[in-house]
């Protein structure tokens, strides 16, 4: 492997939220280098106290450490300052010059999106809506050289989005104003292990009753996460087979089925270490086994070992 490479292979397995660019510490905007965007993410972290619905056994965010920010933070003001320090460094090269980004290939070095992800759910978040109006308005009053603005897009459980004005106003900043798109996870698809990956406070019943809705009114990318846990004769270890395999891929077929509009599922695996350290990455054989099972839809299946 070359440096570049290398360059690659080191920055998809870090996606730290903690950014320093010319003397600025960034608190709530990060760049990192996404897989599945194909080049440089920024990431918005709206959930700096780490709030979340879901407790998921492979995320990366140390939930037994408390949130590094008081509620008095200006959210607002930060995120919208530290995204113009960002795209002007990135302008000036600084961006380049001074962080590891610098040693990428050119062909990743593009802004794919600005991504609403962070340390917790961000439709969650109370200033979620405010954010996003804010970061669209950015995107469509920047000047980019002739050529289209990063996608604005939504990395959701989609439990905020089980509130019919909540979809009304994320069809309307990220998909209609401009282009976006949600990324919705769906990471198990029966009870037993919806309960041990995403260990979440909502009622399995209530999380497919809510997902079922969003899928049907809103247009997606289905993404899932697929990891083995522990090893072999271990207390409470799995591996991912057909017992969560089989339930996924009828779930999805059948939102294809009643007309759902899906632009592609994600099929991958763990990157970066998880927080729980028992989590175990899937070989990329598995997944991409999965993925010729699932062709048949109408619908890209992409796999990202």
């Amino acid at each position: 492997m070359d440096a570049s490479m290398a360059t690659v292979a080191s920055l998809h397995a870090d996606h730290s939220r903690l950014f320093t660019l010319e003397g600025h510490s960034f608190r709530a905007v990060y760049p990192v280098l996404s897989r599945r965007s194909g080049g440089l993410s920024v990431g918005i972290n709206l959930n700096l106290d780490k709030g979340c619905n879901f407790d998921c056994i492979y995320c990366q965010v140390d939930r037994t450490v408390p949130g590094m920010e008081e509620k008095r933070l200006p959210l607002l003001e930060t995120v919208m300052e530290e995204i113009g320090l960002l795209f002007s460094a990135m302008d000036s090269g600084a961006f380049f010059r001074e962080t590891s980004f610098g040693s990428l290939p050119r062909e990743f070095q593009a802004v794919k999106d600005i991504a609403f992800s962070g340390d917790g759910e961000p439709t969650l978040a109370p200033s979620f809506r405010e954010l996003s109006r804010a970061v669209r308005q950015f995107l469509s009053g920047r000047d980019w050289g002739g050529g289209s603005p990063p996608v604005l897009r939504l990395i959701t459980n989609g439990s905020g989005l089980f509130h019919r004005e909540t979809r009304l106003w994320t069809r309307k900043t990220f998909l209609e104003e401009g282009p976006g798109e949600i990324w919705l996870k769906l990471d198990a698809a029966d009870r037993h292990r919806f309960d041990f990956i995403n260990r979440s406070r909502i009622p399995f019943e209530r999380m497919m009753q809510g997902v079922d809705q969003v899928v049907a009114d809103l247009p997606v990318t289905i993404q899932t996460m697929i990891l083995d846990y522990g090893r072999p004769g271990e207390a409470d270890s799995f591996t991912a087979g057909r017992d969560l395999w089989d339930p996924l891929l009828a779930k999805v077929s059948g939102w294809d089925k009643e007309g759902a509009r899906i632009g592609a599922w994600h099929l991958y695996s763990v990157a970066r270490q998880p927080a729980v350290e028992r989590v175990r990455k899937v070989p990329a054989e598995r997944l991409e086994a999965w993925a010729r099972e699932a062709a048949s839809l109408p619908f890209p299946v992409l796999v990202f070992p």
